[in-house]
């Protein structure tokens, strides 16, 4: 069974239901950041459904952001974060992993 989460603030926060997620989530800001380094477009979001329930247990959190690599060296490339702030620090690691392949 999957769980739905929406933010308040950057805190994401479980929904009852699949429709209150979805009423929330196609007028809500998702993007956390966006950036374009040479032919790879990295987006990081948040997706409001856990990118990882196998994993969930009573003592982990729900994997509710999702960069994605578009492009490039790296293209394809997911990771997913539990946090805000984790998925701004994952965010801009890989960045710089781009940044640094486009310049070898």
């Amino acid at each position: 069974m999957l769980n739905y989460y929406k933010l308040e603030g950057q805190t994401p926060v479980a929904v009852e239901s699949f429709m209150e997620w979805s009423l929330w989530i196609i007028s809500a800001q998702t993007t956390v950041m966006i950036n374009e380094l040479r032919q790879s477009i990295i987006s990081t979001r948040f997706v409001g459904i856990d990118l990882n329930p196998g994993s969930s247990n009573s003592n982990s959190q729900p994997m509710v952001f999702e960069t994605l690599v578009m492009g490039g060296e790296l293209d394809g490339k997911r990771n997913f974060y539990p946090t805000w702030d984790e998925a701004i620090q994952g965010h801009l690691k890989i960045c710089t992993q781009v940044f640094k392949l486009s310049n070898r």
